[in-house]
């Protein structure tokens, strides 16, 4: 089996898009589209089909995606952390925190010391903490409209509010056709049913992780979705959005017995008195 085939498969799943994952694997789109058809041809299979102006995953397809999924976005990154050190510090989290929020505070000059290393990797909050119960990682940075409540090993600390707002890049009063979320935002139209009735009868599309929620709306303009407020800051106008009300929490959770306990507090206090 030819792994590197189905990595690119996953990025085209992970995406729903050729270009997209040709320009996360700094490939061409011939090449991504190629390799995808070579995939389908050994097996005799159809993983992708159009779907109007995009693609969409057949049945095999989702069926594939899910099992090479865990492989792709955390056995690779564990083994590449016990290969390197096995003193690292493991940090998982939503897109939010990890992509944007953490490599703008922690990564300042002099914040961490040389000996501090820190390996991040993003993923959906119920990911994040099932991470943090089997041990692969030691800090987790997550959001939730609802207090968090750990086992009785960990700690959890707040670490600011923030409210949902809901994006696209299209008309958001007369332009969308169907609402694609995470899956820890899946509750969210629900509970704005009756400030934005226009929206929550739409159809919906839940996705693993806010990550693929906006990368899947960057390329349908008539769809849209629910988001952290602080994620404008880093969107550049890129998108429409209108407030929904509804409140959230950020917060940090680790293991109480974590050797990694005096690194994990330096960046939870860093990351407590610079967000304002």
């Amino acid at each position: 089996m030819n792994t590197h085939q189905l990595e690119i498969f996953f990025y085209v799943a992970k995406y729903l898009s050729v270009s997209k994952a040709a320009n996360h694997l700094c490939i061409s789109q011939p090449a991504v589209s190629s390799q995808v058809k070579k995939l389908e041809n050994i097996y005799n299979i159809k993983l992708i089909e159009k779907n109007g102006r995009g693609i969409r995953l057949t049945y095999t397809g989702e069926q594939l995606y899910e099992r090479i999924h865990q492989f792709f976005t955390t056995t690779i990154v564990d083994v590449e952390s016990l290969l390197k050190n096995s003193n690292y510090l493991k940090i998982s989290g939503n897109y939010l925190m990890t992509q944007f929020i953490v490599p703008e505070i922690i990564g300042g000059k002099g914040f961490l010391d040389k000996s501090d290393k820190i390996i991040v990797k993003s993923m959906s909050s119920f990911s994040a903490m099932d991470e943090l119960k089997k041990e692969y990682c030691d800090l987790v940075l997550i959001s939730s409209s609802e207090v968090v409540m750990p086992p009785v090993e960990f700690i959890v600390t707040e670490l600011f509010d923030d409210e949902i707002v809901f994006i696209s890049k299209g008309d958001l009063k007369n332009g969308i056709s169907s609402i694609i979320v995470s899956e820890s935002k899946r509750e969210i139209r629900s509970l704005v049913k009756n400030k934005m009735e226009h929206i929550t009868d739409l159809p919906l599309t839940v996705v693993e992780t806010t990550q693929d929620a906006i990368a899947n709306i960057r390329i349908n303009n008539d769809c849209g979705t629910f988001v952290s407020a602080r994620f404008l800051k880093y969107l550049k106008k890129e998108f429409h959005y209108i407030s929904t009300g509804i409140k959230i929490k950020f917060y940090a959770v680790y293991r109480k017995e974590s050797p990694q306990n005096i690194t994990i507090q330096k960046i939870i206090s860093q990351l407590k008195s610079s967000i304002i």
